[in-house]
């Protein structure tokens, strides 16, 4: 059975209908993420999300897409930072999460992003916060520049997310969605109405917003 793609609609990209996320993968070791990510291209998958669950998964990454980076699509958030230890953590301030973001590119060895990500805003003061220190106008400046492609979102709130989208500016955004969160159930990320999230999925689809999907499996 064949892949799949889908086209991104604010853009020229096709967009393999299941992409590989890296939100646990950085328990395995390096030779392994890095032929997971081998193994996953060669089957067709071109979509990426780099909201790592360690700093680990980076140099792999990198190292698996190189010779082929044209062939990959993937997906950066400025708002994510590691402690001493690799570990995952969230940040607003402007100064080490523009660090970390230039470190995970240079670790990567890429010099552009498909999708530069605002990192995980499920209040709107946390995007209020971005905006303050900067962070909005940070990625603007890097798409301007042609290192970003598209500018992008991820959230698990349909009324942050429609504030977000109000901007005008993503051109995707990253949704929890599975049926147990559509309808009221799972875990604390069940976010929103059923109203809430049928609307907010129909107006991305009426202003060409593209959906990457998180959390499919009710996270497992």
């Amino acid at each position: 059975m064949s892949m799949e793609y889908r086209a991104l609609p604010k853009g020229n990209e096709k967009l393999s209908a299941l992409g590989l996320g890296m939100g646990g993968i950085q328990n395995a070791p390096a030779d392994e993420i890095e032929a997971v990510v081998s193994r996953a291209i060669e089957s067709g998958i071109n979509f990426f999300d780099l909201c790592a669950g360690g700093a680990s998964v980076y140099q792999p990454f990198g190292r698996a897409i190189a010779g082929r980076r044209e062939k990959v699509h993937f997906q950066l958030h400025l708002g994510v930072i590691y402690n001493e230890q690799g570990e995952y953590g969230r940040s607003r301030k402007m100064d080490e999460t523009r660090r970390t973001f230039e470190w995970m590119m240079e670790t990567m060895g890429v010099g552009t992003v498909d999708m530069g990500f605002m990192h995980c805003f499920d209040e709107i003061e946390d995007f209020e916060a971005m905006v303050a220190e900067g962070g909005l106008d940070y990625l603007k400046q890097l798409k301007d520049q042609g290192i970003v492609r598209h500018l992008g979102f991820s959230s698990h709130t349909p009324a942050v997310a429609n504030h977000i989208l109000d901007t005008g500016l993503c051109d995707i955004m990253m949704f929890s969605i599975n049926p147990a969160y559509d309808y009221g159930q799972g875990d604390d990320y069940a976010l929103g109405s059923v109203s809430e999230r049928a609307a907010l999925f129909r107006r991305c689809e009426s202003e060409g917003v593209g959906i990457s999907v998180m959390k499919p499996f009710c996270a497992g």
